[in-house]
């Protein structure tokens, strides 16, 4: 077999961890001044002054997405019941029992 496949030179294992990444590099402190001047603070919220949530392009309608799912509900309830369930599928659960 090893004739047809045949080792590698190198044992493997040798190449060391890669450097971390400068997470840093790019952060705006909050004594500088504003990279953006002309966009307000609540530009992409869904009050205040600037564009709101459309310039997301998120759905018009996510609620009416939640409501078909409702007809799954028994589905996701067995889901979140199984040992090791995720705090998220419960929680998603309990907003799908919410709207039924």
């Amino acid at each position: 077999m090893q004739q047809s496949a045949p080792l590698s030179e190198s044992p493997g294992g040798d190449v060391g961890a890669p450097e971390p990444a400068d997470l840093t590099a790019d952060l705006i402190g909050f004594d500088m001044p504003s990279q953006m001047p002309d966009e307000p603070v609540t530009a992409g919220a869904p009050s205040g002054d600037g564009p709101g949530l459309e310039v997301l392009g998120l759905p018009n309608q996510p609620d009416e997405d939640l409501r078909r799912l409702v007809a799954w509900l028994p589905v996701f309830e067995h889901m979140a019941n199984q040992p090791g369930s995720s705090k998220a599928a419960r929680n998603f659960v309990r907003q799908l029992k919410g709207m039924a």
